[in-house]
């Protein structure tokens, strides 16, 4: 009797869809992502998006803040520096009774910047003619300081930068006048102005 050839049919694992949410790290991963994303954009924003209405108010008060007071009269005020009869240097090593640019020197240990004139930049010189211009200046202020017989008077004007405004007088003679006189520096006016043009 012959044996019956019997199939037998193989069993398929067959797979069950898993639950909703459960063992998947698809949740995880995009939580994930928006905490960096968060991070990122308030941590570039400085805590907190900037609103259009603050940036209205910012940009009025910048406009604000560029009115610029009408300039004064620049008047020399009783107190004043002892007299230098020594020589002058421009300031590189010296550190003491030396030019540093057309308007400013180091008298006494002070900074001092001359009330009464803008002369042209030099370290913050708009373009090259300005540059040159206040080479210039420095170095004929340190000719006329070097004449002799140098005091300096307090002006009722403020300094800048760290510098006293003084009125430097010469042999009784404004030195700021000079390098006026000389088309080396202007007449303060209360700002500077470019000497480019």
């Amino acid at each position: 009797m012959a044996k019956a050839k019997v199939r037998r049919k193989k069993r398929v694992a067959t797979r069950r869809p898993a639950a909703a949410g459960r063992g998947t790290m698809a949740p995880w991963y995009l939580g994930g992502a928006a905490v960096i994303a968060a991070a990122v954009y308030f941590g570039e924003a400085g805590g907190r998006p900037e609103t259009p209405a603050s940036a209205i108010r910012t940009a009025s008060i910048e406009r604000t803040a560029k009115v610029l007071p009408k300039p004064r009269p620049v008047e020399a005020v009783e107190e004043k520096l002892p007299p230098f009869a020594g020589k002058w240097f421009i300031c590189t090593t010296q550190t003491d009774y030396c030019v540093l640019d057309g308007n400013t020197i180091l008298y006494a240990g002070r900074k001092v910047r001359l009330a009464d004139i803008d002369a042209p930049a030099i370290a913050e010189a708009r373009c090259d003619a300005e540059r040159l211009k206040g080479g210039d200046a420095k170095l004929r202020l340190r000719e006329i300081l070097n004449e002799g017989g140098v005091t300096l008077a307090a002006a009722k004007a403020g300094g800048s930068e760290g510098a006293a405004a003084h009125v430097v007088l010469g042999n009784g003679r404004s030195v700021g006048a000079r390098l006026v006189g000389e088309g080396l520096a202007r007449p303060w006016n209360g700002r500077h102005r470019s000497w480019c043009g």
